[in-house]
This record gives C-alpha cells, structure tokens and sequence, in this order.
C-alpha cells in the first residue's frame, strides 16, 4: 500500500496528464483482464498500481477525509477482488471496460459510506440555465482549493461524480455516459449545469459554507 499521508488531489490538468499517460492498450488490458479473473498477483498488482492513487483523489475530493479515502480506496479493491472472476466485459474497449468498472465500484462505495454515515445530502440547487460559457470560471476571484471543494459538495451526487471524471480522470462525456446507464446528452447536461452551478457559488451569489482540508 502507498503511503499517502502527503498526497494532495492534483490540479485537473496535471490529473488529466497522469490518467491519459495510463491509458492502457486495449491488448494489455484485455490481458490484465484476463489474468485478473485468474486471480494472477502480477496481474492484480498492475491494476491496483495503475488505479489506486487516481481512486483516492476521487474519494478524496468528494469526502475531504484523508483517513476515510483512504479505508474506502482499500475497500474499492477488496470488492474488485471479491467479484472479478465473476466480471464478464463485453464490447471492445477494454480499456474503458476496466476504468469504468474501477470507478463504478468506487461511486457504489461512496454512495454505500454515505449511508452508513448518514451524511445529509444537500439539497441540488435549481438547475441553471446558462450554457459552459457562462460557467466558465472567468472573474478575477481568489480561489482557493477549499472554495472549489465547497462549492463540489454543494452539487448532486451524479453532477459531482460527472464532473471529477471529465476533468480529473479525463474521460469523455460518452465514456462516462457508459459507465453511468445514461446518454450522452444526459451527461452533457450534468457536467453543464454542475459548471453552471460552481460557477454561482464561487461568485458569492449562493452562500457556500468553506470546508475544511487536511493539506
């Protein structure tokens, strides 16, 4: 297990950069697919080493509790281990197959913390009408890291989960479309009105409440 004790989420771009440089062959995936389902050590290193680090800073940006990211990253792998002989892939994108298999397994682990804490969901903001553009983080604002994790938590879980998977894992709204059950336009639909949305807050026209970080 990597120590994370200092491992801070990375700036979307740098995060974008880290994913696209993991992107797998499709013949290297189906492979690692394949001797995963065999239960082969090399194999299961391979996935976990590729995915475990970007699984944390998915965990992290939603919970902001290091300790508590941590557990849940560890248990997205205790249940990968549990159900991949049982995975059965289809379609050609291996791939894409794997990432999204990763995160669906983490986004089902979320939702599950959630309930065992019985966090208080925030009640979703009315949808915006304005297009990316409009959302486009252009006014002269000091931004810190804790106002843009204030401002995620005030989204829906799916506006959140759409978000940190186009900007922090850099997949396509299609991609995500996939992994999600939804359409594309559905998912364009998420990702503009979360945009939207952030945008409001960190103008300071919706009162957002600072979260606190671990940095």
């Amino acid at each position: 297990m990597k120590d994370r004790s200092k491992l801070s989420p990375t700036p979307a771009s740098d995060a974008l950069n880290d994913s696209l440089h993991h992107v797998l062959a499709q013949d290297e995936a189906r492979e690692l697919l394949q001797r995963a389902k065999e239960y082969d050590e090399r194999a299961l290193t391979r996935i976990y080493n590729l995915f475990a680090d970007r699984v944390f800073r998915f965990m992290y940006y939603r919970i902001q509790d290091r300790p508590r990211a941590e557990d849940l990253t560890n248990e997205v792998f205790v249940r990968m281990l549990e159900n991949v002989a049982k995975f059965r892939p289809s379609g050609e994108d291996a791939s894409l197959l794997l990432t999204g298999w990763i995160f669906t397994i983490a986004r089902n682990m979320l939702i599950d913390d959630y309930r065992r804490q019985k966090t208080r969901a925030v009640e979703p903001l009315p949808d915006a009408e304005q297009d990316i553009a409009d959302a486009a983080f252009d006014f002269e604002v000091h931004i810190t890291r804790a106002d843009l994790h204030a401002a995620l938590a005030r989204l829906t879980e799916e506006q959140q989960t759409v978000l940190l998977l186009r900007f922090e894992e850099g997949l396509t709204s299609l991609q995500i479309a996939k992994m999600m059950g939804k359409t594309d336009m559905a998912i364009k639909a998420l990702q503009r009105r979360g945009l939207a949305t952030m945008a409001r807050l960190l103008r300071g026209q919706v009162p957002a409440k600072r979260l606190e970080t671990a940095d």
